[in-house]
């Protein structure tokens, strides 16, 4: 399947992309990451766009600044997102309009993200998670996987039974990617 990329999108540096591809207009990829006191422009690092993934317009993507940001397989980022240097996004993953991810984020497979969130940077999100729409996710929360986040500051309210159920995750399996997704912290 061939990727497409429109002409109005612009991928600079080392932008490596998938088949089957997405990217729509306005788009900027593959830029260096935004530093207060400068930008590594000669840095190796890029962005990785996993087969499949959807990226509908007016994305910016940072390039990494200690590895690859790395969007995954299928994932669906609609207009307006901001994905930070060296996040890794997970497989199967939706990021709604008008969502903001710090650098370092990583984010676990078939995570969905509701409009206009805000993400800390170096955070870590749980796979299966649902965070709010305009939910603001500060640096000590713990997002754990089929978990539901909201609120100001983000809060968690109860478990993604509608996601999980959709994924066939039953409660011994949620509390085996809990208990391993705690001992990685």
């Amino acid at each position: 399947m061939e990727s497409f990329i429109h002409p109005s999108a612009v991928l600079a540096g080392n932008v490596s992309i998938g088949r089957g591809v997405y990217i729509g207009p306005n788009c900027l990829i593959g830029f260096p990451a935004e530093y207060k006191d400068g930008f590594p422009y000669d840095s190796e690092y890029g962005v990785e766009i996993l087969d499949g993934a959807k990226i509908t317009g007016n994305v910016t993507i940072d390039a990494g600044t200690k590895q690859n940001t790395v969007i995954g397989e299928y994932s669906f980022l609609m207009k307006g997102v901001h994905i930070g240097h060296d996040v890794y996004v997970g497989n199967d993953v939706t990021i709604s309009p008008h969502v903001c991810i710090g650098g370092h984020v990583k984010i676990g497979d078939k995570s969905n993200f509701g409009m206009g969130c805000i993400i800390h940077p170096r955070q870590k999100i749980g796979a299966y998670a649902m965070i709010g729409m305009g939910a603001i996710v500060p640096k000590r929360l713990i997002l754990k996987p089929g978990h539901i986040y909201v609120g100001n500051p983000a809060r968690e309210i109860g478990i993604n039974s509608i996601g999980l159920e959709r994924a066939g995750i039953d409660m011994s399996k949620l509390d085996a990617l809990i208990e391993e997704f705690l001992s990685e912290n």
